[in-house]
Protein backbone atom coordinates (compact mmCIF):
# COMPACT_ATOMS: atom_id res chain seq x y z
CA UNK A 1 0.00 0.00 0.00
CA UNK A 2 1.44 3.29 -0.74
CA UNK A 3 1.72 6.06 1.63
CA UNK A 4 0.43 9.21 0.72
CA UNK A 5 3.21 11.98 0.20
CA UNK A 6 2.87 14.81 2.29
CA UNK A 7 2.26 18.02 0.64
CA UNK A 8 5.03 20.88 0.94
CA UNK A 9 4.78 24.80 0.80
CA UNK A 10 7.93 26.04 1.13
CA UNK A 11 6.57 29.65 0.23
CA UNK A 12 4.73 29.98 3.13
CA UNK A 13 6.73 28.82 5.99
CA UNK A 14 7.40 31.99 7.54
CA UNK A 15 3.92 32.36 7.93
CA UNK A 16 3.28 29.41 10.55
CA UNK A 17 4.28 29.29 14.45
CA UNK A 18 7.08 27.05 15.63
CA UNK A 19 5.35 22.82 15.78
CA UNK A 20 2.54 24.42 13.25
CA UNK A 21 2.05 22.29 9.85
CA UNK A 22 0.08 23.15 7.09
CA UNK A 23 -3.24 21.09 6.22
CA UNK A 24 -3.66 22.78 3.28
CA UNK A 25 -3.30 26.02 0.96
CA UNK A 26 -6.83 27.77 -0.35
CA UNK A 27 -6.62 30.11 -3.28
CA UNK A 28 -9.13 32.15 -5.16
CA UNK A 29 -10.47 30.67 -8.14
CA UNK A 30 -8.16 30.52 -11.46
CA UNK A 31 -11.15 31.92 -13.24
CA UNK A 32 -10.65 35.74 -10.76
CA UNK A 33 -7.17 35.50 -11.93
CA UNK A 34 -7.91 35.69 -15.77
CA UNK A 35 -10.36 37.98 -15.49
CA UNK A 36 -8.22 40.29 -13.59
CA UNK A 37 -5.52 39.74 -16.07
CA UNK A 38 -7.21 39.76 -19.19
CA UNK A 39 -6.44 43.23 -19.61
CA UNK A 40 -2.93 43.10 -18.96
CA UNK A 41 -2.42 40.26 -21.42
CA UNK A 42 -4.26 42.08 -24.12
CA UNK A 43 -2.71 45.07 -24.14
CA UNK A 44 0.69 44.37 -22.46
CA UNK A 45 1.42 41.24 -24.08
CA UNK A 46 -0.29 40.61 -27.48
CA UNK A 47 -0.19 44.46 -29.17
CA UNK A 48 3.42 44.35 -28.42
CA UNK A 49 4.24 40.97 -30.53
CA UNK A 50 1.95 41.88 -32.47
CA UNK A 51 3.17 46.04 -33.56
CA UNK A 52 6.90 44.35 -33.58
CA UNK A 53 5.87 41.42 -35.89
CA UNK A 54 3.95 44.39 -37.93
CA UNK A 55 6.88 47.21 -37.36
CA UNK A 56 10.24 45.41 -36.51
CA UNK A 57 11.62 48.81 -36.82
CA UNK A 58 10.27 50.30 -33.69
CA UNK A 59 11.45 47.15 -31.83
CA UNK A 60 12.93 48.83 -29.08
CA UNK A 61 10.00 50.54 -27.96
CA UNK A 62 7.76 47.17 -28.34
CA UNK A 63 10.58 45.31 -26.21
CA UNK A 64 9.77 47.81 -23.87
CA UNK A 65 6.26 47.73 -23.89
CA UNK A 66 6.19 44.08 -23.88
CA UNK A 67 8.76 43.94 -20.41
CA UNK A 68 6.06 46.30 -18.86
CA UNK A 69 3.33 44.42 -20.12
CA UNK A 70 4.88 41.05 -18.70
CA UNK A 71 5.70 42.68 -15.47
CA UNK A 72 2.20 43.79 -14.99
CA UNK A 73 1.38 39.73 -15.32
CA UNK A 74 4.02 39.11 -12.68
CA UNK A 75 2.09 41.37 -10.05
CA UNK A 76 -1.27 40.08 -11.22
CA UNK A 77 0.20 36.31 -10.64
CA UNK A 78 1.82 37.45 -7.30
CA UNK A 79 -1.41 39.29 -5.84
CA UNK A 80 -3.79 36.30 -6.83
CA UNK A 81 -1.15 33.69 -5.44
CA UNK A 82 -0.74 35.06 -2.37
CA UNK A 83 -3.88 35.91 -1.23
CA UNK A 84 -5.32 32.89 0.06
CA UNK A 85 -5.94 31.07 3.43
CA UNK A 86 -3.72 28.46 5.64
CA UNK A 87 -4.91 26.06 7.23
CA UNK A 88 -3.26 24.56 9.33
CA UNK A 89 -3.16 21.78 12.17
CA UNK A 90 -3.70 24.74 14.54
CA UNK A 91 -6.21 27.64 13.08
CA UNK A 92 -6.51 29.39 9.97
CA UNK A 93 -4.50 31.96 8.49
CA UNK A 94 -5.47 34.62 6.47
CA UNK A 95 -3.18 35.99 4.00
CA UNK A 96 -4.35 39.29 2.32
CA UNK A 97 -1.68 40.51 -0.25
CA UNK A 98 -2.15 44.28 -1.94
CA UNK A 99 1.35 44.76 -4.55
CA UNK A 100 4.52 43.48 -4.29
CA UNK A 101 5.40 44.96 -0.39
CA UNK A 102 1.84 45.14 1.30
CA UNK A 103 0.59 42.00 3.17
CA UNK A 104 -2.14 41.81 6.22
CA UNK A 105 -1.96 38.53 8.25
CA UNK A 106 -4.88 37.74 10.55
CA UNK A 107 -4.94 33.91 12.44
CA UNK A 108 -8.33 32.44 13.73
CA UNK A 109 -6.94 29.30 16.08
CA UNK A 110 -9.69 26.70 15.75
CA UNK A 111 -11.08 26.82 19.37
CA UNK A 112 -11.54 30.37 18.47
CA UNK A 113 -14.34 30.22 15.62
CA UNK A 114 -17.58 30.78 16.37
CA UNK A 115 -19.40 30.12 13.05
CA UNK A 116 -18.08 30.08 8.98
CA UNK A 117 -20.59 31.15 6.08
CA UNK A 118 -20.24 30.99 2.78
CA UNK A 119 -21.68 33.04 -0.08
CA UNK A 120 -22.49 31.90 -3.51
CA UNK A 121 -24.09 34.43 -6.07
CA UNK A 122 -24.84 34.97 -9.44
CA UNK A 123 -24.85 32.43 -12.45
CA UNK A 124 -20.94 32.16 -13.12
CA UNK A 125 -20.29 31.33 -9.16
CA UNK A 126 -23.01 28.87 -9.44
CA UNK A 127 -21.85 27.20 -12.18
CA UNK A 128 -18.08 27.04 -11.42
CA UNK A 129 -18.70 26.55 -7.98
CA UNK A 130 -16.86 29.57 -6.29
CA UNK A 131 -17.74 32.16 -4.02
CA UNK A 132 -16.61 34.03 -0.69
CA UNK A 133 -16.24 32.07 2.25
CA UNK A 134 -16.31 33.92 5.92
CA UNK A 135 -15.32 32.67 9.85
CA UNK A 136 -16.23 34.63 12.70
CA UNK A 137 -14.18 34.89 15.81
CA UNK A 138 -15.57 33.86 19.18
CA UNK A 139 -16.11 36.72 21.38
CA UNK A 140 -14.41 39.67 19.36
CA UNK A 141 -16.03 41.63 15.83
CA UNK A 142 -13.52 40.15 14.18
CA UNK A 143 -13.79 37.61 10.95
CA UNK A 144 -11.65 37.33 7.99
CA UNK A 145 -13.28 36.44 4.06
CA UNK A 146 -11.94 35.01 1.50
CA UNK A 147 -13.41 35.84 -1.77
CA UNK A 148 -14.15 34.27 -4.68
CA UNK A 149 -12.66 30.87 -2.99
CA UNK A 150 -12.78 27.53 -4.82
CA UNK A 151 -15.68 25.29 -3.78
CA UNK A 152 -16.38 27.07 -0.41
CA UNK A 153 -18.81 24.74 0.65
CA UNK A 154 -16.54 22.06 0.59
CA UNK A 155 -14.20 24.32 2.49
CA UNK A 156 -16.05 25.06 4.94
CA UNK A 157 -16.56 21.36 5.51
CA UNK A 158 -12.68 21.13 5.28
CA UNK A 159 -11.99 23.42 8.02
CA UNK A 160 -15.23 22.04 10.47
CA UNK A 161 -13.00 18.75 9.84
CA UNK A 162 -9.81 20.38 10.98
CA UNK A 163 -11.45 21.90 13.90
CA UNK A 164 -12.95 18.95 15.43
CA UNK A 165 -9.71 16.99 14.99
CA UNK A 166 -8.17 20.08 16.79
CA UNK A 167 -10.71 20.26 19.41
CA UNK A 168 -10.43 16.53 20.13
CA UNK A 169 -6.59 16.36 20.33
CA UNK A 170 -6.40 19.33 22.54
CA UNK A 171 -9.02 17.87 25.08
CA UNK A 172 -6.90 14.58 24.93
CA UNK A 173 -4.17 16.57 25.78
CA UNK A 174 -5.50 18.40 28.34
CA UNK A 175 -6.70 15.19 30.10
CA UNK A 176 -3.49 13.50 30.11
CA UNK A 177 -1.88 16.79 31.66
CA UNK A 178 -4.89 17.04 34.33
CA UNK A 179 -3.78 13.43 34.84
CA UNK A 180 -0.22 13.58 34.97
CA UNK A 181 -0.27 16.13 37.51
CA UNK A 182 -3.23 14.47 39.73
CA UNK A 183 -0.33 11.79 39.61
CA UNK A 184 2.10 14.07 41.11
CA UNK A 185 0.02 15.58 42.98
CA UNK A 186 -0.90 11.92 44.91
CA UNK A 187 3.14 11.32 45.01
CA UNK A 188 3.98 14.03 46.64
CA UNK A 189 0.96 14.00 49.71
CA UNK A 190 2.53 10.09 49.64
CA UNK A 191 5.92 11.13 50.22
CA UNK A 192 4.72 13.82 52.64
CA UNK A 193 2.89 11.60 54.33
CA UNK A 194 6.34 9.10 54.83
CA UNK A 195 8.44 11.58 55.82
CA UNK A 196 6.52 12.47 58.70
CA UNK A 197 5.72 9.49 59.48
CA UNK A 198 9.58 8.68 59.85
CA UNK A 199 10.33 12.29 62.05
CA UNK A 200 7.22 10.91 64.04
CA UNK A 201 9.21 7.66 64.95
Amino acid sequence: MKRKRKKSYPLFNSFLDEGEVIMDIVHRSLIVFYNDSAKVLFFGIFLPILGYWIFPSLALGFIIWGLVGLFGMVYHFIDYYYDVWILTNVGVIDIDRKGIFDITTTRIEYHMIEGTSYNIKGFVQTMFQFGDITIDKLGAQTSVVLKDAINPRQLERKVMQYQDQFISQKSFRDHNALKDMLSNMIAYHVQSGKVDQNNNE
